[in-house]
């Protein structure tokens, strides 16, 4: 009787073990897929490569479009890619007064235009952004012309000083040599960060 019990007892501890088991493995999976939880504005600030792009977004009061709900894809340049930029211009955005500039000198309809020019509503990975000659437009109403190949992803300005929420001008300074991506898919909980490697100007 009690040799009976004994068993009774070992094939329940077994049978609770095993199942203690088959839930552990999905709980493994279901860690894998945990979607991310900081938005695009709190990504781009915990990582140091964008510190720039930030700073131009908060001259421009733009901080709560990167929290919003809706997908966005964001194309950021690196604190690399502004050593390439057209200092000038740069200044004119931000404003020349002391410290770098005043928050009323700068000019937010500009700044907004060049932020927004990096912006395409949607969450597009990588791999959606593949072909050749793909245009897609931005936040600020103008297109991008984006080729993605084996050798990466690359965006240009396909019509410089030409499209509706361009600089003008501003258009004699687009590099003809176009951005690429130096890092894909940084998947927020907003949308996705590709880095590149130069500022796409409008």
């Amino acid at each position: 009787m009690i040799q009976t019990i004994l068993q009774r007892r070992r094939v329940l501890t077994l049978g609770t073990l095993a199942a203690a088991g088959s839930l552990a493995a999905p709980a493994i999976l279901r860690a894998q897929t945990v979607p991310a939880t900081r938005t695009l504005a709190d990504t781009m600030a915990g990582d140091t490569r964008f510190s720039r792009f930030l700073d131009l977004i908060s001259r421009g009061g733009m901080v709560e479009d990167f929290r919003r709900a809706e997908p966005m894809t964001v194309f950021a340049p690196t604190d690399a890619a502004f050593s390439g930029a057209p200092a000038n211009l740069l200044q004119q955005l931000v404003g020349t007064g002391s410290a770098g500039g005043s928050q009323e000198s700068v000019d937010r309809q500009r700044l907004g235009a060049l932020i927004n020019y990096h912006i395409v509503p949607g969450a597009f990975r990588a791999s959606e952004l593949m072909g050749s000659d793909r245009r897609l437009r931005t936040r600020n109403g103008a297109d991008v012309a984006i080729t993605g190949n084996a050798d990466g992803v690359m965006l240009q300005n396909p019509a410089p000083a030409m499209q509706m929420g361009g600089f003008g001008a501003a258009g004699a300074n687009v590099s003809a040599r176009p951005a690429r991506v130096v890092q894909a898919d940084i998947v927020a909980s907003n949308g996705v960060i590709h880095a590149i490697d130069q500022v796409i100007w409008p």
